[in-house]
């Protein structure tokens, strides 16, 4: 990864932070016709649908990667569960960390939204902003 593509993520430190952000919401669900009822779906803030698109564009969407396997793995876990480990993430975890974020919710809608709210991704875009922060970092 490129500095470019870690100042990418942290871009979105400032709309993450913002007092009430809210990844999305819950809509449908309701009958339409006797009989008949609307699916429910996930509306997703613009935010969310920027941070999915630059996370295609600067490539943190890895494409040659087992995702579901290592989701299951203890570095997943501990990357999603433990704070000092985020805090020492390098490049290449926060790009799973995305990966599987992204990847899970074509097959089960919320996940993304689910990994929004519980403050997964504002560590990953925290842990983006230090490493952008520090000219030491082993970044091009």
């Amino acid at each position: 990864m490129t500095r470019a593509d870690i100042q990418a993520l942290a871009d979105f430190l400032p709309p993450l932070r913002q007092p009430g952000f809210t990844a999305g919401k819950v809509r449908g669900g309701e009958q339409t016709e006797p009989g008949v009822f609307q699916m429910p779906f996930i509306q997703y803030d613009p935010v969310v649908d920027a941070f999915v698109k630059a996370a295609y564009r600067h490539s943190w969407v890895l494409m040659d990667f087992d995702w579901p396997v290592w989701a299951q793995s203890d570095e997943a876990k501990a990357l999603q569960d433990d704070e000092t480990a985020i805090a020492m993430a390098t490049p290449e975890q926060l790009g799973r960390l995305i990966t599987v974020c992204v990847r899970q919710e074509r097959f089960c809608d919320g996940t993304l939204m689910s990994a929004f709210d519980s403050g997964l991704i504002l560590r990953v875009v925290e842990r983006a902003a230090t490493l952008v922060g520090h000219p030491s970092s082993d970044l091009e």
